[in-house]
């Protein structure tokens, strides 16, 4: 369903008294985002939103190790998502045009990252973006993308983003004590349960260097699963897990914020500046 039908289906669906469901990203604006948001208390429903990539295996065990102590202060991260897309556009595809699918891989890859580094970084302040248009196919969108983050803890991290090369699904968290690197096969994406097969992840500790890295193995698990998973029980209990609709609008102002960066030639652009813009506009 492209992106700009979330806000009416969701808008019907919580008008029935039943529980939201929307894929990621939450909504094609952030205006109609927080919308959506909004239907929790208007209709007492909850609404989960699916950006499953949080979910994977390997993220939750760089989230726990985090969390543990083991890395040391995190201070740097980075990650990729990207794939081969504008290579097979055609104006008949809705993902050709600048105003369905903003900023190309921006709006359509780079926010699973988005989400996944606010997920294991916390709170991002800031942004600057860049991004240029080499596919020869001649879409409306830009297909590569670049934007550095600055979190509120003063970590500061970067999500990279191109839309013509080979699949590629990638994250690296840089503490005091210890790096992580997560990378997953990507023909795999679509046969989660199958991940932990071909998926890569290590530890390297202190001074080690790259030949003295802890592979780590991974368990099975499937993040479509897991996030259909975390709706049901909303849907039971009323309440909703960690795939917010508030955690969906942060991706989705990361990427409008990463937009007015690129208009701006690159100037730093607050998070809280677009969101609180947003809501007085609704």
């Amino acid at each position: 369903m492209p992106n700009e039908q979330h806000l009416p289906v969701a808008e019907a669906v919580a008008k029935a008294g039943k529980h939201v469901y929307t894929e990621k990203p939450i909504a094609n604006t952030l205006a109609d985002g927080l919308r959506i948001a909004a239907l929790e208390e208007k209709y007492g429903v909850s609404v989960t939103v699916g950006h499953s990539a949080r979910l994977m295996a390997g993220i939750r065990m760089i989230k726990e190790k985090i969390d543990a102590g083991e890395l040391g202060r995190v201070a740097f991260m980075e990650a990729n998502f990207s794939n081969e897309r504008a290579l097979e556009l055609t104006p008949q595809t809705w993902r050709w045009y600048k105003d369905r699918a903003p900023g190309g891989p921006l709006s359509q890859l780079a926010i699973h990252q988005f989400d996944v580094l606010h997920y294991l970084g916390g709170e991002i302040s800031e942004v600057t973006s860049m991004a240029s248009k080499l596919s020869p196919v001649g879409a409306e969108v830009d297909d590569q993308s670049m934007t550095l983050m600055k979190f509120a803890d003063g970590k500061i991290g970067y999500v990279g983003s191109c839309w013509t090369s080979p699949g590629i699904f990638a994250v690296r968290v840089f503490g005091a004590k210890a790096l992580m690197h997560y990378e997953i096969d990507f023909g795999t994406w679509d046969t989660p349960d199958q991940l932990h097969k071909t998926s890569t992840l290590y530890i390297q500790r202190g001074k080690n260097g790259y030949g003295k890295r802890e592979e780590i193995t991974l368990p099975a698990s499937d993040m479509f699963c897991a996030e259909l998973e975390m709706f049901a029980e909303s849907c039971v209990s009323g309440k909703v897990r960690e795939l917010t609709a508030d955690n969906g609008n942060v991706a989705v102002a990361v990427v409008y914020a990463a937009l007015r960066s690129i208009e701006r030639n690159g100037q730093a652009v607050k998070i809280s500046d677009v969101m609180n813009e947003t809501k007085t506009q609704i």
